[in-house]
C-alpha cells in the first residue's frame, strides 16, 4: 500500500519506490502479500517458485521519479540485498545456478539448535541472499522472496527519523556493520525490511 511505504519514509510516486534505480511497484490490489516477483535480465518465468519477468526493454531509458542515488526522506539510498527463504538450499541453489546466477559465498550458523545456510548470489547491483535449513525439510515447498535489506549512509539519522516505526540499531552478522528494522507489519506493509549501514 503505497501511504504504509510514505509513513515508513519512503519516496511513492505513481504507486512506485525508486531505490538507487531499482523501481519497485506496490500492486497490493493484486491481493497478494509480500514481493510477487523480480525482473531478472535472461531468467524464465520462474526459479524453484520465485517469480520471475524479464525487464521491459525501455526500462534504463524511462524516465525516473527519483534521481539515482538520491537518499529517501528515511535516509536510504541503494537495496542492499533481496532475501530468499527456502525449505531445501541445494534445490534452490541448483536452479539458480542454471540460470547462469554467480553464487558469492556460502556460510552455516545455527537457529534455535537448527543448522542453517546462508548463500549469497550475484544479480548484478543487488545480491540475493538465500537462507534455509542445512538440511532439506521433509516436503519443502517452494522458495519464497522473504524481505529486502536496505542502506543508508547514516543509520542512527535513520532510526531517529523513523523513531518508534524501527526498531534500535543493532550490530549487524556482517563485521563492522550494523542494522535497524523497520516495524512493517505495524505500518500495514507486506514485504519484511530492515536498513543497514554502509559496507
Amino acid at each position: 500500500m503505497p501511504t504504509a511505504w510514505s509513513s515508513a519514509g519512503f519516496t511513492v510516486d505513481d504507486d512506485i519506490v525508486v531505490i538507487d534505480g531499482v523501481r519497485i511497484a506496490l500492486v497490493g490490489s493484486l491481493g497478494r502479500r509480500g514481493i510477487i516477483s523480480a525482473a531478472i535480465a535472461g531468467a524464465g518465468d520462474a526459479i524453484d517458485g520465485l517469480g520471475i519477468h524479464s525487464p521491459a526493454p525501455d526500462h534504463r531509458s524511462r524516465p525516473s521519479p527519483r534521481p539515482t542515488g538520491s537518499a529517501h526522506p528515511n535516509g536510504v539510498t541503494t537495496i542492499d540485498h533481496v532475501v530468499v527463504a527456502t525449505g531445501d538450499c541445494d534445490r534452490t541453489t541448483a536452479a539458480l545456478q542454471s540460470m547462469g546466477i554467480e553464487t558469492r559465498r556460502t556460510r552455516q550458523f545455527d537457529l534455535a539448535g537448527i543448522a542453517q545456510r546462508q548463500t549469497f548470489f550475484w544479480l548484478g547491483d543487488v545480491i540475493l541472499e538465500l537462507v534455509g535449513p542445512a538440511a532439506p525439510s521433509a516436503g519443502a515447498g517452494p522458495a519464497e522472496y522473504w524481505g529486502l535489506a536496505l542502506q543508508s549512509a547514516d543509520l542512527d539519522t535513520t532510526a531517529a527519523e523513523l523513531g518508534d516505526r524501527c526498531t534500535p540499531p543493532k550490530s549487524a552478522v556482517q563485521p563492522g556493520r550494523r542494522i535497524t528494522t523497520i516495524k512493517t507489519r505495524d505500518l500495514g506493509i507486506s514485504t519484511a525490511l530492515a536498513i543497514m549501514s554502509p559496507h
